[in-house]
């Protein structure tokens, strides 16, 4: 049995408010195959599977088509939809007890849709009880009241009565919430079953290890449409949508050695409101409302994506026309993204550079994505801090292309250096060594703007360097501006060369070494710092740092370095946990103080 999901929109209608819980979804379900639907709350995923059941409040206006196999399930009468529910189609809700009968025996209540189809009631009870001894409940189990299970006990009951007609068809909405690792391990074995029985399943989850683990297709929803469609084993690792991936960077795995990101600005629930405008006519909008506020100032935009106000490589076509879902060049996945998906901000070419007769970088090819975090990793003399400085645009290669946003960087340098430079920001080794000791605090910070004439108005100057002091947790006190650098404790004057690269709002932001000089504690203060900047303001970050324990705290992808090459990238995960080359074997090695100094060797007199 198929399901076809055809644009299908669904709204919730209150007073002059309507809540836009699904906006024109598309979605198969076919036999055999584990679908899984993923999103933040709020983004319509378990009002799609109750639109399928035909279980949405009576304040709900629908539109669309939802086909099961050749009917259309949404021009169903209740009398028409009774006999599909349970027997074609079934769907095991979240919040466990919450939706069982605290007077019924569980057994009671796994044999009702037996009983309602004309099954006697004894054989009825007796498969019941068949079907939860299946699920690892014994008799006595099946006797108690939903009060008297535990959690995973009364998971186990929804999915027996969820089965016991043995639909086609399984919705399973928050399956393993708050259950226990042996628990979620039990259920998703009954979920592969399904799929080894041909069934159709819909798996709402907001578990990216579940989904990964199991689906067969991902449908990624933001604020009720589908950003992205994917195979299964890409969710965590290939994602193709600045959304899934800001979704994978905030999801806790085993494998996951990155602290835990987020997403930047905060997204509930689209509402539509109509109300009286200034000329008398009345005006329809979208805006975006939080659970505890009902409408907000925010209006969602009105046209282009719905995530660009918190997407990390947004450009101003982004809020233009409407968004198509496209496939992407290697076919596997479908993206809602003008920019065909996550795009690239810094690629090279055959890269190469040399000093002299030694050179530092052998031909070399890299490519940094938009937004995420890439970690050089290398013992000194590597070739990090040259290929980082290349990437910046402050040393020019000897041979090879460079590609900045799509353009190629070494024409941008010629016809318009300061327009590049302006998209880069760079903090250098040493930050003491790095700025003038002549300059106060705001003379530092403002330096780039007047280099480049980013700012011409003094006043809107000094609110760009305040601002910028703000953002890495500096004062904006007269007195404190007027400091100098060795009037600054050494964890100060790296935040002032932080701000220095963040003041002209750069797109691209190159940091060397940047906490190797602080103490550990101060080191901590700074990363984190980095990093909660880097989600908020979006930018791509390329880290360099010979500590490749430090790089698996804050590293998307890690590529590792050895006398001039890169000798090896992945996904930080990966690299950490399952490295290909043994000198990345050698650096965890040491990292981990397994490689300790030989004891010397003893002379006998």
């Amino acid at each position: 049995m198929r399901i076809t999901i055809k644009k299908l929109t669904v709204q919730y209608t209150e007073d002059d408010h309507s809540l836009l819980a699904l906006d024109g979804v598309n979605l198969t379900l076919a036999p055999g195959r584990i679908t899984a639907l993923v999103g933040e709350s709020g983004s319509g995923k378990t009002t799609l599977g109750k639109a399928i059941m035909g279980l949405l409040p009576d304040n709900a206006k629908v539109q669309g088509e939802i086909f099961l196999d050749q009917d259309n399930l949404l021009v169903f009468d209740e009398a028409r939809m009774t006999p599909v529910r349970w027997a074609k189609a079934a769907m095991v809700f979240q919040n466990g007890a919450a939706n069982l009968n605290p007077v019924h025996r569980l057994k009671d209540q796994v044999a009702e849709p037996l009983i309602q189809r004309g099954t006697p009631k004894k054989k009825a009870l007796k498969l019941a009880e068949t079907r939860l001894t299946a699920m690892g409940l014994a008799s006595e189990l099946a006797d108690r009241y939903p009060h008297e299970l535990s959690g995973g006990q009364v998971q186990r009951g929804l999915l027996a009565m969820g089965l016991i007609l043995d639909p086609p068809l399984l919705i399973l909405d928050e399956p393993t919430a708050a259950l226990d690792a042996v628990t979620k391990s039990f259920v998703a074995d009954v979920i592969q079953a399904c799929r080894a029985q041909n069934k159709s399943v819909l798996l709402i989850t907001h578990d990216l290890d579940l989904a990964g683990a199991l689906a067969d297709d991902i449908a990624v929803l933001y604020l009720g449409q589908i950003m992205e469609h994917l195979p299964g084993r890409d969710l965590l690792e290939h994602p193709a949508h600045p959304y899934t991936l800001a979704l994978a960077r905030a999801f806790p795995t085993m494998d996951a050695v990155r602290d835990l990101g987020g997403i930047r600005g905060d997204a509930f629930y689209r509402m539509v409101h109509a109300h009286a405008a200034d000329n008398g006519h009345t005006h329809v909008h979208t805006h975006v409302a939080a659970p505890d506020a009902f409408h907000q100032g925010g209006h969602a935009p009105p046209e282009g994506c719905l995530f660009q106000p918190r997407c990390t490589q947004a450009i101003p076509a982004c809020s233009l026309g409407s968004v198509a879902m496209e496939i992407t060049p290697d076919g596997d996945h479908r993206v809602r993204c003008l920019r065909g998906g996550i795009a690239r901000a810094l690629h090279f070419e055959q890269v190469a550079k040399s000093y002299g007769k030694v050179t530092a970088l052998y031909p070399t090819d890299l490519t940094l994505m938009a937004g995420e975090v890439f970690c050089l990793v290398g013992e000194t003399g590597s070739g990090k801090t040259t290929l980082a400085m290349i990437a910046a645009g402050a040393v020019s290669p000897d041979q090879g292309t460079r590609n900045f946003q799509g353009r190629d960087m070494d024409l941008l340098m010629k016809k318009d250096a300061a327009s590049l430079a302006s998209c880069i920001g760079i903090i250098y080794q040493n930050p003491a060594e790095s700025v003038s000791h002549r300059l106060t605090v705001f003379e530092i910070v403002a330096e780039p703007l007047r280099i480049h004439n980013t700012v011409t108005n003094e006043s809107a100057l000094a609110d760009r360097v305040k601002a910028a002091l703000s953002d890495v947790r500096l004062s904006c006190a007269p007195e404190f501006l007027k400091r100098y650098p060795h009037e600054l404790n050494m964890g100060a004057i790296q935040r002032v060369c932080l701000a220095r690269a963040l003041v002209h709002e750069p797109d691209l932001l190159v940091a060397d070494e940047p906490t190797s000089a602080l103490d550990p504690s101060v080191q901590a203060k700074v990363l984190k710092m980095l990093l909660t900047l880097q989600i908020e303001k979006g930018v791509t970050l390329l880290f360099v740092t010979h500590n490749i324990g430090l790089a698996r705290k804050v590293a998307d992808r890690i590529g590792v370095m050895s006398g001039g090459r890169i000798i090896e990238t992945g996904p930080a995960a990966r690299i950490i946990n399952h490295p290909d080359h043994e000198y990345t074997r050698t650096l965890i090695r040491s990292a981990q103080g397994l490689i300790r100094p030989r004891a010397p060797v003893s002379s006998s007199v």
